[in-house]
């Protein structure tokens, strides 16, 4: 398919590429779930294994009490969902992001942290701190900041000990309470440094969408029981909207901005274009929540993005046979 076929009376043409791009994403995981330590993969797979046995059995239905004592009698399961949210505060430690290597240097750095997860006390925050940018940095990674690195876990050990504390609760018993997605994220800031951007919003996010939905570890159980997970917002990263851009997945909405993002593709087809990510990011998280589940499309659309779209391997991308190809469109 190429630009010159565009027919935006044919809506058909563009859900099919939201359906494939939803298709590949509830055909891959997420990379942290790749890159756990080993003694936290089992508890992972457990739950999992627990949430299944148990929709089957009751017909698709959720007992939520019933299945947060499942859950608990897991070995390490806290462990893994407190594990989890130490990873995305970091996302907020570390100026040069790179979630991945983030992924690698926790999982590198497992005892240190382990001892952290079980006891979160001020005074091995500083060590941790140290040992994870010394491993960060021994990546390649330069302009870091100790003081950034040591407020994130800072605040995660806060938020940790006012809610096992003050709240008398644990996140295993915490977050399957939560029946609206809103105001999960509005409860999850305790944890995250006290700074309000756009990547705290992200780190947050990133937590909700690895704990609200089935394929990924299905804790948040009274937001997936409601259905809660299709109200999640997208991040709309540069790769989520590079292939929802490029592939023309935008066009299913056929409203005034996506037409007028179409026309300025079109006549810069020659020259190539630049689009910002915050022009479109209305646009990209409106077409994830036309897919019906935008935890899904954000998965698809971030690993087809990072994997093909960003490298032109579209001979090789799974969205070759229906993407409009705006390869000269470049996202920043």
């Amino acid at each position: 398919m190429s630009s010159l076929e565009i027919d935006l009376r044919r809506r058909d043409r563009y859900e099919d590429i939201v359906r494939a791009i939803n298709e590949y994403g509830s055909s891959t995981k997420e990379a942290v779930f790749e890159n756990l330590p080993d003694e936290l993969m089992v508890p992972y797979q457990r739950i999992r294994e627990l949430y299944i046995q148990e929709t089957t059995r009751n017909r698709g239905r959720i007992d939520i009490n019933s299945l947060i004592q499942l859950y608990i009698n897991v070995p390490r399961a806290e462990e893994l969902l407190r594990y989890l949210l130490l990873t995305t505060v970091l996302f907020m430690g570390f100026r040069n992001l790179r979630n991945e290597l983030i992924y690698r240097v926790m999982r590198r750095n497992y005892d240190r942290i382990s001892h952290l997860l079980s006891n979160p006390d001020y005074s091995s925050i500083n060590d941790i701190s140290m040992k994870l940018l010394s491993d960060y940095e021994g990546e390649g990674i330069g302009g870091e900041d100790i003081q950034e690195v040591s407020n994130a876990v800072h605040s995660f050990v806060y938020g940790l000990r006012k809610l096992t504390r003050a709240y008398g609760t644990t996140l295993l018993r915490w977050i399957p309470k939560f029946r609206d997605i809103a105001d999960f994220e509005k409860a999850l800031p305790m944890f995250y440094p006290l700074r309000t951007n756009e990547r705290r919003k992200r780190a947050i996010r990133t937590f909700i969408r690895w704990v609200s939905h089935e394929t990924n570890l299905p804790v948040a159980l009274g937001v997936i029981s409601r259905g809660g997970y299709k109200r999640y917002t997208m991040i709309a990263d540069v790769y989520s909207t590079m292939v929802t851009v490029r592939s023309g997945a935008f066009l299913v909405l056929n409203n005034d901005h996506a037409m007028k993002i179409l026309n300025r593709i079109l006549i810069n087809k020659d020259g190539g274009v630049t689009i910002k990510v915050d022009e479109v990011k209305g646009l990209v998280r409106a077409t994830g929540r036309l897919s019906n589940d935008p935890i899904i499309y954000e998965r698809g659309a971030f690993r087809i993005g990072h994997e093909y779209c960003s490298r032109l391997k579209c001979d090789e991308c799974p969205l070759n046979k229906v993407c409009m190809k705006f390869t000269w469109v470049n996202i920043k």
